[in-house]
């Protein structure tokens, strides 16, 4: 939303650079204590680290590296303080996705399991009053990710997370939408919220008929991109 970050494929270490607004900490230690900056910035921090993707969202901003490690900086997620340097999200899991919503993000291993980070009024996540978070804050160590609930051992291929929503494509290619609705982004044919997964109709045409599905929010919005199998080339629909 306020700041963009770049990440240098050619660059021996990969490197991450950033521009736009640093206030919150997204993109990283500033020596000047500056607002914003206008021209990319290196991200200090991830040196001799191997980063293979970058995500800005918010006031938040990740990185994850060869290894399935998960690196955060920026707006602190609720009942967090502010983190002006990348920090290593402690989790023993080898993680191959990430996806950032402005209050949560959302992390997708290697196995296939969707695991979930934050929490907002939309039943994003769990009852932060239930982990004690509300009238303190803690060291970042204490971030916990918390496993999607609702899936019911589904493996999950890809995520996606809007300003206060969330999404996933199972292995089976069925879309699962969850979070703030009021503005029709989950797709389930009202503007309510939910706080669980819940299985979105993309028409009739049956899953073995698709080759691929991929999902995408935007703050208030979500769409589909699905690759149909044929004799010739396959189409997007």
């Amino acid at each position: 939303m306020r700041h963009s970050l770049v990440l240098l494929k050619g660059d021996p270490n990969n490197r991450v650079y950033g521009f736009g607004s640093c206030k919150r900490g997204q993109l990283g230690p500033t020596s000047n204590r500056t607002r914003s900056t206008s021209l990319p910035q290196a991200i200090q921090g991830l040196e001799n680290i191997e980063i293979v993707s970058v995500v800005a969202s918010g006031d938040h901003s990740a990185a994850l590296s060869s290894g399935g490690r998960v690196y955060t900086w920026g707006r602190g997620f609720p009942g967090f303080s502010d983190v002006h340097s990348p920090i290593e999200l402690p989790s023993l899991l080898r993680i191959k996705q990430i996806a950032l919503g402005w209050n949560h993000a959302l992390v997708l291993t290697d196995g296939g399991e969707a695991l979930i980070l934050g929490g907002n009024r939309h039943g994003v996540l769990g009852n932060l009053e239930n982990l004690g978070l509300i009238n303190h804050r803690p060291d970042v160590s204490a971030l916990v990710l918390e496993r999607v609930p609702g899936l019911d051992g589904k493996k999950v291929m890809q995520i996606a997370a809007g300003a206060e929503h969330s999404a996933l494509v199972t292995e089976d290619m069925e879309v699962m939408t969850w979070g703030w609705g009021e503005h029709g982004q989950l797709g389930l044919g009202s503007t309510c919220d939910w706080i669980e997964p819940q299985q979105v109709s993309l028409g009739h045409t049956l899953p073995d008929h698709w080759a691929k599905c991929s999902i995408y929010c935007g703050s208030g919005f979500t769409f589909v991109i699905r690759s149909r199998t044929s004799n010739g080339p396959h189409q997007d629909d």
